[in-house]
């Protein structure tokens, strides 16, 4: 049952739905915050871990997904490691990825869904992450190609970068990437 007030949408089936997708029970959360204190990007969220948690308890539907605090997880694991309750809060995040992209949920995520999308293709055919290309085709698909040309230029001149990618075992990642997609049929 869906509860509308003061354009915020409460579904409490939300978290029912994650439960069912990736075995996480968030409602074990009590909001000790150790997982927002450990994250390495909080500061460029919307809310932190903790506050993620207790939207999804809620059945803070909208809040839950449009805010970029999804988009912006590394996936590093540190809230998972730090969480008392064993709750694996980086596979929740995972999963709120998945029914938010099936829903066609829009969130303002200053292109790291745009990032995301070309690093996993690129990763797909290449095997493994080319920064240059990586860069500029996100520089290019938002309209700026040449934003950090300068500093791209540098950063090859001194080594940092590697002006061609190194490509290797692509057949294996093309394999893995096949079985994944049927996986999901």
């Amino acid at each position: 049952m869906k509860v509308e007030s003061k354009n915020i949408i409460i579904d409490p089936g939300l978290a029912e739905e994650i439960k069912k997708r990736s075995g996480e029970n968030v409602f074990l959360c009590y909001q000790c915050k150790k997982c927002a204190a450990g994250c390495p990007n909080r500061k460029f969220m919307d809310a932190s871990p903790t506050e993620l948690m207790r939207k999804v308890q809620l059945g803070m539907t909208d809040d839950a997904m449009k805010d970029n605090t999804i988009w912006y997880c590394l996936s590093c694991q540190t809230c998972t490691a730090r969480c008392p309750q064993d709750i694996d809060i980086a596979h929740v995040v995972d999963t709120l990825r998945i029914i938010v992209q099936e829903k066609g949920v829009k969130a303002d995520t200053k292109n790291s869904r745009l990032f995301n999308m070309i690093w996993m293709k690129m990763l797909r055919f290449t095997g493994r992450i080319y920064e240059v290309a990586l860069t500029g085709m996100l520089n290019t698909f938002t309209g700026k190609p040449f934003k950090d040309m300068d500093l791209g230029i540098k950063m090859i001149k001194s080594g940092k970068l590697k002006l061609f990618p190194s490509i290797k075992r692509t057949s294996e990642m093309m394999k893995m990437f096949k079985r994944a997609k049927k996986l999901k049929k």
